[in-house]
Parts: structure tokens; sequence; C-alpha cells
């Protein structure tokens, strides 16, 4: 049965929603020709698997089950939010609700996701991972104590913004590290005004998102820094349910990484990265050890952990690897327990 990623007014571009590509286009590398993306329900043939992914409505659903088609909904986020107004719960979390419902299968990212379908909709669900997207890079390591060290931190902006930048930036020029912080997020205009001091000092630069000038960024960088930062018991769920395609895009592109614990399918990546405390204590000055250890450590130590998290990639996120298991969906769906 073949499967049909279900993007509505897809134009044959590469999506710019990081769910669509990690979600159907980066797997479709990996899996069979009569596999694809349909723009309308309406493209869906009577034999095809189609997977409602993010903007799928209800009616979308109905109109597939109307022509028996089998459906599968994709839960790459966290809706079932705790403190949520009214009209999210209207706009958002009914439909969603509806969708899952009424789904032959539901596919989800990370175990700790599926825990909470389970909790939410009673269902059990499919674990797929997200891909790698990244172009496997040689791992460059050059940095010295003596020199300008590029850091280079990325992401949504509402982890961004959980990070005290000027508390952080000034406890690091208080060492004898020479740095220079990176930072590209969505919805930045309003963080360089919060930042122009340190903007002004050059010691931070934001930058607007852009796919390519990312992948930029990571070859000119020293090393990446990826704080997990959790200021609530509320957020708590929704940051352990995240995917690890950061981390993933971060080491398959030969880059050290600096985080810490928080979001539970980062964890396997302990072994290649330098995972430094919790989020829900996050510690200023435990990371900026953190960057002076990793600054003077041997080179080919820090190689060596690259390349075997890269071989970790290769065997667990590769398109390949993933493309097998959404293929693998035909002798799952509709069948007991999903």
């Amino acid at each position: 049965m073949p499967i049909k990623f279900f993007i509505p007014g897809h134009d044959n571009k590469r999506p710019t929603r990081a769910s669509f590509r990690f979600r159907a286009t980066i797997p479709l590398e990996g899996m069979r020709p009569e596999d694809g993306i349909i723009s309308d329900v309406k493209q869906a043939k009577k034999n095809d698997i189609v997977v409602l992914a993010k903007k799928s409505r209800p009616i979308d659903l109905f109109n597939l089950k109307a022509e028996g088609i089998k459906t599968v909904y994709d839960i790459c986020d966290n809706r079932w939010r705790k403190y949520v107004s009214p009209d999210w719960i209207k706009r958002v979390i009914q439909p969603h609700n509806v969708i899952c419902e009424g789904v032959d299968a539901i596919v989800t990212t990370s175990p700790k996701m599926q825990e909470m379908i389970m909790k939410h909709i009673g269902r059990n669900s499919i674990v797929i991972p997200d891909p790698v997207e990244a172009i496997r890079e040689e791992p460059r390591v050059t940095m010295k104590i003596n020199k300008c060290v590029n850091i280079f931190n990325y992401g949504n902006h509402k982890h961004f913004q959980k990070v005290r930048w000027d508390d952080f930036t000034a406890r690091l020029f208080d060492t004898e590290i020479d740095f220079k912080l990176h930072c590209m997020l969505d919805r930045a205009k309003k963080f360089r005004i919060m930042y122009k001091k340190e903007i002004d000092s050059g010691r931070l630069i934001i930058y607007d998102y852009d796919y390519h000038k990312q992948y930029e960024l990571m070859r000119m960088c020293d090393f990446v820094f990826l704080p997990i930062v959790c200021n609530s018991m509320a957020n708590v769920n929704d940051l352990r349910s995240k995917s690890p395609n950061r981390i993933i895009d971060a080491i398959q592109s030969g880059k050290p990484v600096i985080t810490n614990e928080g979001v539970d399918s980062w964890l396997p990546f302990r072994g290649f990265a330098d995972f430094v405390g919790f989020a829900r204590s996050f510690d200023y000055n435990s990371q900026i050890q953190a960057f002076r250890s990793l600054i003077n450590s041997p080179k080919e130590g820090i190689v060596n952990r690259i390349l075997q998290g890269q071989e970790y990639i290769k065997e667990h996120h590769s398109p390949e690897v993933i493309g097998k298991k959404w293929i693998d969906l035909e002798n799952k769906v509709g069948k007991l327990g999903f």
C-alpha cells in the first residue's frame, strides 16, 4: 500500500516548515517510488495510506473515510498544554482530538509523545523518529583558548527566550575566553531590541532564521550550544516530548555540542555530546565551565566522539532507516492495538 503524506497546498518545492521536512520530504528519500506527497485529499487513491500532518482538518479525515481510504495521524507536537485559552481549546485541541479518535492509526515522534497520546486520547501509537537532515561532515576541531571561539545556537524563539543571554554573556566575558555568540531564531526582531547592549559590544549576533544560512553558520562555528531551560513544571512535558532534530543536525555537521538534560529523545546522544546539568536547574556557571573544559580537551577525543555519534545517526536516523519505518505502516494500520 503506497504511503501518501498529505501536505495542504504543497507545490513540489521543499517545504519551509520543519515538521513537513522531517515528517515527509526527508523520509521519502528512503522510501519507494510509489510513496509520495499529495496536496489535496482528492488525490488519494483507494489503496493508499494517507498520513495527515499539521494543518490537517477533520473534514480532510471525513472525506478520506468516505472513500474507504486508510488514514494515519502524525503528531509531532504536544497540543494538550496545561494552561490554554478557551479559543485554543476550540480552535486547536477539539479538532485535533476529533482526528485522533477517527483515524486508523496514530504515529508520533518519541516514546514521551506516545505516553501523552495514551493519556489524553486512550490510544496506542506508533513511534517513528525524525530523520537527520544535515549532510554528514568530517569533524573539524580548531578551538584554542587564545583565539576567538565562535559559538552557534539555533532553534525556536521559545527556547531562546528562556535563557538570560545578558547574564550568560557577562559571565562568559569575565573568563579568559574570547568569544562570539551567534544565535539564529524566528521572531528575532524583539530580541535584538532586548539585547542591544550585548549586540553592540560584539559579543552577540542575532540572525533571522534562514535555512541555508543556518548550515553556513554551522560550518563556521567552533561548537554548538543548545541550552534547554524549563522555568515551570507546566512546561516539563512539553519539553520532554520534543524531537532530537537539533542535536542530530549538529553532530551530523561534525560539531561538538554542549547541552543539558531536559528532552527525553536527546538522552541517547549523551555519549556524543556534553550534557551539563538539567533543564529545571539550569546553571550558567556550569555551562561556562563546560565551555572551558571543551576548549582544553584533546582534539582526538572530541573527534572520535563526534564520529561515533554520526555512526549512531546513520544506524537510527538516516532517511533509509526512517523511510522503512514509514513503509512498515502497511503492516500495522488497522491492526489490533493501533
